[in-house]
């Protein structure tokens, strides 16, 4: 594979030469990577019409799915894009309980087991017109892709790797692809690159980005394999995760993949690089798995867990977007949630620069406003990784007498009390706030506390806008989305900063309508008057206008 090459700043004639060796294509927007945040991405800017290439080096095929669930976030954003329905009736059978088991083995000994319950009894949270859902990616990217597909203005280019991107004097960047089936080369100028490209980014590395943060926490292998009869054969009640500890500590765990016959063991290797050989992953999960297991290994996938956020997420016409961005160890599902978080954000903007009435700073309010989010959510997970780890002495955790029992026992309580967070994580998925961002606008209000497992919902500045049901059956967050909303309690109010606010967004271009809510939901918008950008989050909050509008509108879209 070529290495990519990626030149900030070169000279105008270097980039007039590059551009004559093969014809020129162009685009607004060129997404580099297919898998759910470079799908997101394409999603978002394809409903708000602008033009998009997305390349793609491999088919598209899951072969290893890594992300199993889709937060509550999440599902409000699939809500927003029409697909929430295909999403929900993806596979994942609604009756398969949710629980969470901490043991020594399938055929070992239980520590403790939490109910949660299956898809179908798990009610829709008062928080939001969603709850979240069970839909791994081998079946989320085909959903995506397909809507993706419907999408008029968006292209997605299937073995098609990017290998040069050359950032243009004259705006944008010009991206060298080659067709891997037909060895074609050929070039994409485009007015912003969006690199969605993993957590190896070749785009991330040719830029000169550094990471920070915790470069290796463990080595893990990921095997993705099918067994119709484990749960039978093993004697145990379905769960969503099994997993296991030994008088050593945390071995690894089991995830539920479809409900049925597909399962991902993943294990732990250690501070060193596994050396795999398939006979010995076999042997490895047989160890906690058991021998009466029928085990069909579909896929294997080495990996280093680790905490780690790009210095910048931006360079010039180029942005990193999900793990391109950051790294997090998948404890808490926060991964590819954050990504997609991403893309929403810098959608918006992407698309309020091309229409012309997006501000020169609005983009460079993307690193500021989601830098600090992956660090907090990465943090998090790191959190929940270290909750498996017992502080207790495990010697005799396989103990057959009574003292083995409950040294087990109070392991269990003790796990189980350290990883809840992972598994009622509301406060990470929905009270993430863009504090101190430049284009929303203080109102002086103390932060409130950022407790990862509790949501408190608020109309301040920067945060997500509180959902809540309208009578017509709708929610609030339908409200949001195509432009800016100015949320109002008031529905008798005639003053004049109203219209003048009204008049200024529409000589600029800027989409902006009035929404009169009930004044019984003072509760969740604790003030009169609620700006909301395209993304739902709060860009300002009063009980009056300010007497001057414009300064207003400037602030908040960047200028």
């Amino acid at each position: 594979m070529k290495r990519l090459a990626l030149y900030c700043r070169r000279k105008q004639s270097a980039v007039d030469s590059f551009m004559k060796e093969a014809l020129m294509q162009k685009t607004s927007v060129l997404v580099i990577g297919a898998g759910p945040v470079g799908l997101a991405m394409a999603l978002e800017l394809g409903l708000r019409g602008q033009e998009v290439i997305v390349l793609e080096a491999g088919d598209g095929a899951v072969d290893h799915p890594r992300a199993g669930g889709l937060s509550i976030r999440t599902m409000e954003f699939c809500r927003r894009w029409g697909i929430v329905d295909d999403v929900r009736n993806c596979g994942f059978p609604d009756n398969y309980p949710l629980d969470i088991v901490f043991s020594t083995g399938l055929e070992g000994y239980d520590l403790i087991r939490e109910h949660y319950p299956s898809l179908g009894e798990m009610p829709v949270p008062p928080e939001s017109p969603e709850r979240r859902q069970r839909c791994p990616q081998l079946w989320f990217d085909p959903i995506m892709a397909k809507a993706v597909a419907k999408q008029p203005s968006v292209e997605v280019r299937y073995h098609t790797r990017a290998d040069e991107v050359v950032e243009n004097s004259d705006g944008g960047a010009v991206v060298r692809c080659t067709d891997t089936q037909t060895g074609e080369e050929f070039l994409i100028h485009a007015r912003y690159v969006v690199a969605c490209d993993g957590a190896g980014s070749r785009v991330r590395s040719a830029l000169g980005v550094e990471m920070g943060g915790i470069p290796l926490l463990n080595y893990s292998v990921g095997v993705f394999f099918r067994s119709p009869n484990l749960l039978e054969a093993s004697k145990q009640d379905p769960a969503a995760r099994f997993i296991f500890i030994s008088p050593d500590g945390p071995v690894g765990n089991l995830t539920v993949v479809n409900g049925g016959d597909l399962w991902r063991y993943t294990y732990m290797v250690g501070d060193s690089r596994p050396d795999l050989k398939e006979d010995d992953v076999e042997a490895t999960m047989r160890e906690v798995l058991g021998d009466q297991i029928k085990i069909d290994i579909l896929s294997v996938a080495p990996w280093r867990r680790s905490q780690l956020v790009a210095n910048e997420f931006r360079k010039g016409s180029v942005f990193l977007v999900g793990d391109s961005a950051h790294t997090m160890s998948p404890t808490g599902g926060f991964g590819s949630n954050t990504g997609i978080g991403e893309a929403v954000d810098l959608g918006w903007k992407l698309d309020a620069v091309l229409r012309g009435w997006g501000g020169d700073k609005l983009l460079d309010s993307y690193e500021s406003e989601r830098r600090p989010i992956a660090v907090r959510n990465s943090s998090a997970a790191t959190r929940n990784f270290k909750g498996w780890f017992s502080d207790a002495d495990l010697t005799g955790l396989l103990d057959q007498d009574e003292a083995g029992a409950r040294l087990r026992s109070s392991v269990g309580e003790e796990l189980m009390a350290g990883t809840r967070a992972e598994w009622e994580s509301k406060g990470v998925i929905l009270g993430y706030r863009y504090e101190d961002s430049p284009i929303c606008i203080a109102d002086g209000s103390p932060k409130p506390a950022d407790d990862y497992r509790v949501y408190e919902p608020t109309n301040r500045a920067g945060h997500r806008a509180p959902h809540a049901w309208l009578e017509d059956g709708r929610s609030t967050l339908d409200l949001f989305g195509d432009g800016f909303v100015l949320v109002d309690l008031d529905a008798e109010a005639r003053d004049p900063q109203l219209q003048a606010l009204l008049d200024v967004a529409a000589s600029r271009g800027i989409p902006l309508r009035r929404e009169v809510l009930p004044a019984s939901l003072g509760s969740f918008y604790q003030t009169r008057l609620t700006l909301i950008r395209p993304d739902g989050h709060v860009a300002w909050r009063g009980d009056a206008l300010p007497a001057d509008p414009t300064n207003l509108l400037l602030s908040v879209t960047g200028h």
